[in-house]
């Protein structure tokens, strides 16, 4: 499978990328909210391992009125029920789209990387004067690497 990323991501498409997300977190009826670490300690997690739970829990007291309080109706209970199994999917398909995009610009930024190692390489066989200034910044990210062994610099570049 080729992984390798053609293409370019110009500031207006990457612009209607950032909209697009707006516009599916603004089409969410009730919101989202940004939860602190504390507080999603303090939260009881429903996880995976509970969603047979809650579900069938949430089911019989639909079933079952008379078990819960007068404050929880069954169009409340139904409500919450259709609310846990469709953000479960959008969570699924969102997390997934999520996990594509982070690979997608990982290797993205490798390529890109393989690039300025190969330049990097070039650019220390020069002795041009002009290409000094450069040549430094870019040894700056192999400064504290200490000296390879002969014959190992960074991504040799093709003859």
């Amino acid at each position: 499978m080729d992984t390798s990323i053609t293409g370019s991501l110009t500031d207006n498409e990457r612009d209607s990328l950032l909209q697009a997300v707006a516009t599916l977190e603004s089409s969410l009826p009730f919101g989202t909210i940004d939860l602190s670490p504390q507080e999603v300690n303090r939260i009881a997690k429903a996880g995976p391992a509970s969603a047979t739970f809650v579900i069938d829990g949430l089911e019989l007291a639909s079933r079952n009125p008379d078990l819960v309080p007068a404050s929880i109706t069954t169009e409340v209970l139904q409500n919450r029920l259709a609310l846990i199994r469709n953000l479960d999917v959008v969570t699924s398909v969102v997390a997934k789209f999520h996990e594509k995009l982070s690979d997608t610009a990982l290797q993205a930024k490798a390529e890109a990387y393989e690039v300025a190692r190969t330049v990097y390489a070039l650019i220390k066989r020069k002795k041009s004067a002009g290409l000094r200034e450069g040549r430094d910044r870019l040894a700056q990210r192999f400064a504290k690497q200490g000296r390879r062994k002969q014959g190992s610099t960074p991504a040799e570049p093709a003859e």
